[in-house]
């Protein structure tokens, strides 16, 4: 039968090279890498012949062509272990008495999930960091680029666009740290046999646990039923989310910015052959935030059915099996990729300063702050100053005259100078500077501190 593709992970969604990871291909491969450490590490300890490592290894290699045979032998047993022992074992010199002895389903499944989470892991912290430079760049360059602050969709207080990118900056830096914490919690394998005490593994259980381990560059579960705890799995997932939530608010903010009304920034977009609309060939839509904002929503959506795959009955069962098939590799394939496609919406943003500064301009009651500030300055109380400003706005809805109503209300207090003063935004966008500065000053060590993750997981 041919393979009918279905998900849009297979033929849409998703780098090569993260897909390619959580491929049957590579999950048989990362299983049997599981296998031959367990048997390289009890061949150290003299407990199989040291040739028998050898002859697992020949097999591993050749290993994507026996996928057919295996879904084949799996048809029969119903089992997917079992039917990978049985054709390794078909294909083998004298490994049926050695292979997967003392071991369970599960010291395969979760050391080879680790394996996979590990190259995972690795390729994200480069999306990761390329999003990190991408909005860097933008809060270095734009730091003092003025524009309006909006609080409930309404004009605000003036800010600037580095300003608002430190905001998204900081998050990630976070998120970064974060992510930096978590991994040793989640690079965990585990050969402990069927109930966790590793029994069938004989007297030397813990030391060939240890050294298979180490092999295969993982720390140990040091408490485990069948299976690694799937708190480890939530939490990282639950990472996974956080990140994509942020990822999307920030994706929601371009497209916000890139309204006609507003446009102030937005998507490049390739004027030569790109198309906005099937209908209207004048559209210019900003599609790759939209679909960011899509698959942000369905990473959130994975995290339920890990959280219920978790509550698994004594030692354990299979509740949480055919889920987890869907929950961590597309959990992962599709965070790095919005991270990747929102890092490519950044670096190819364009910016209308002017735009932003005229906007920003053309709304002197949006200065109301500023003049209340002023007024401050000079001696008023602040709730007297607050109250004079929000009657000369609500005049100005009706003659729509605002300075002359702020005059009006206030002249005796403030000059007209003073007044265009407090209404230049310019003039009112206080330590957005410095907090830029100091925004990416904890960026670059956070930058610094990835360089030696990086270093370490490749190791």
């Amino acid at each position: 039968m041919v393979a009918v593709e279905i998900s849009p992970i297979d033929y849409r969604y998703g780098r090569m090279e993260v897909k390619s990871i959580f491929s049957q291909e590579n999950r048989l491969k990362m299983m049997l890498l599981v296998e031959h450490a367990v048997l390289e590490a009890r061949a150290e300890f003299n407990l199989v012949p040291k040739n028998i490592p050898d002859n697992l290894k020949q097999l591993i290699a050749s290993s994507a062509s026996m996928i057919e045979e295996i879904n084949k032998e799996e048809m029969k047993t119903r089992h997917d272990v079992m039917a990978i022992i049985n054709v390794v074992n078909r294909h083998s010199r004298g490994l049926g008495e050695y292979l997967h002895a003392g071991m369970t389903s599960n010291d395969v499944n979760d050391t080879a999930t680790a394996l996979q989470l590990k190259a995972f892991i690795m390729l994200y912290l480069e999306s990761i960091n390329h999003l990190l430079l991408s909005l860097s760049k933008i809060v270095k360059d734009h730091a003092l680029s003025v524009m309006m602050g909006r609080t409930h969709g309404q004009h605000a207080s003036p800010v600037t666009l580095g300003l608002k990118m430190a905001v998204f900056l900081g998050e990630m830096d976070r998120h970064a740290e974060r992510l930096m914490q978590v991994y040793p919690r989640i690079l965990v394998g585990k050969i402990r046999g069927p109930v966790g005490t590793g029994a069938g593994l004989g007297p030397r259980a813990l030391d060939i646990e240890q050294q298979s381990l180490n092999i295969l560059g993982l720390k140990v579960e040091e408490n485990s039923t069948q299976v690694i705890g799937r708190d480890r799995y939530i939490e990282f997932l639950s990472l996974l989310v956080n990140i994509s939530a942020t990822i999307e608010r920030l994706a929601t903010e371009i497209r916000n910015l890139q309204r006609p009304e507003i446009a102030e920034i937005g998507e490049g977009f390739d004027r030569k052959s790109q198309v906005g609309s099937s209908a209207m060939p004048s559209k210019m839509n900003p599609i790759t935030s939209e679909n960011v904002c899509s698959l942000a929503r369905l990473i959130r959506g994975f995290l339920t059915p890990e959280i219920e795959g978790s509550m698994l009955w004594h030692e354990r069962d299979l509740t949480n099996s055919a889920l987890e098939r869907f929950t961590i590799p597309y959990s992962c394939i599709l965070s790095d990729y919005i991270a990747v496609e929102l890092a490519d919406v950044l670096k190819n943003l364009w910016i209308d300063k002017e735009r932003m500064l005229e906007n920003a301009l053309n709304d002197p009651k949006s200065m109301s702050e500023s003049i209340v500030y002023t007024l401050t300055q000079k001696g008023t109380s602040r709730s007297e100053a607050h109250e004079m400003i929000r009657k000369a706005t609500m005049n100005s809805l009706t003659n729509e005259d605002f300075i002359k109503n702020v005059l009006e209300t206030a002249g005796s207090i403030i000059t007209r100078t003073e007044l265009e003063n407090a209404i230049n935004p310019r003039n009112f966008i206080g330590a957005s500077k410095e907090i830029c500065k100091r925004t990416l000053k904890r960026n670059s060590r956070t930058m610094r501190d990835l360089d030696r993750v990086r270093e370490v997981l490749v190791s």
